[in-house]
């Protein structure tokens, strides 16, 4: 199994308060999955996104990805386990303005001991590729649509061949066009053979997965495969609405 979660709590101290943010959460996700982790503010989607992303430790319980340990690791391991095991996606991009998207890229190698650069130029012009921008390597993010900054987001994620590529609100800031176009891309990575766990609030995009995972209260209330998600059936309403109107 590529992630195992059992009984994973987070609790939060905010001055005299305590926060519950995860409640004996229990998770597997396989290899090769399309899954959407989905819920309102406050339901601990943000939270668990942490976790899985070993951008926070959990209170108590054991986090098993890729059969290490991370709830007992420290900061150095985890970041080391960030870099080698997990690509990140985020809603606003998080692009250094004055790079072009090659160096953008090429970020996540620089931590890579050993590596000549030469060989990190070589694999992030590869990823460019696969992502559809190998035309604007030498462009930087004020000349890129909102699209093409995703794509290199993306790119960068995939640049160390990780195991899990975690997209939190991918499409936020993106309109309907290229949203489908985002979408299509991480189901073209999925068939790949990559893992994809999309954080998200709209149904639209949680459609396009293959399972989605919805939490309530730092507790999961459903974990489904899409066809029986309410997010699969309102794809199934919007098709056939589209087909009977056409």
């Amino acid at each position: 199994m590529l992630i195992s979660l059992r009984d994973i709590t987070k609790i939060y101290r905010v001055g005299i308060d305590t926060v519950h943010a995860l409640r004996g959460v229990d998770l597997d996700i396989g290899e090769n999955e399309l899954v959407a982790i989905m819920g309102s503010s406050g339901s601990g989607k943000s939270t668990l996104m942490n976790v899985l992303g070993c951008l926070d430790r959990p209170t108590d319980g054991t986090y098993l990805l890729k059969d290490r340990r991370t709830d007992r690791m420290g900061a150095v391991e985890l970041a080391h386990v960030r870099n080698e095991l997990i690509g990140f996606v985020f809603q606003s991009f998080e692009l250094l303005p004055r790079a072009t998207a090659l160096a953008n890229v090429e970020l996540p190698s620089l931590y890579a001991r050993g590596e000549r650069r030469r060989d990190r130029r070589k694999r992030a012009r590869e990823v460019l590729d696969r992502v559809g921008l190998g035309d604007r390597m030498d462009h930087r993010p004020n000349q890129l649509s909102g699209g093409q900054k995703q794509r290199v987001a993306i790119a960068r994620s995939l640049l160390n061949r990780p195991a899990i590529l975690l997209a939190d609100e991918p499409t936020g800031n993106l309109d309907s066009t290229t949203t489908a176009d985002i979408l299509r891309l991480f189901r073209a990575l999925h068939r790949e053979g990559q893992t994809v766990i999309i954080v998200t609030h709209e149904d639209e995009v949680a459609a396009h997965c293959e399972r989605v995972i919805r939490l309530h209260d730092g507790r999961i209330a459903s974990d489904l495969p899409i066809s029986e998600d309410p997010a699969g059936r309102l794809l199934e309403e919007v098709a056939e609405i589209t087909e009977s109107g056409s």
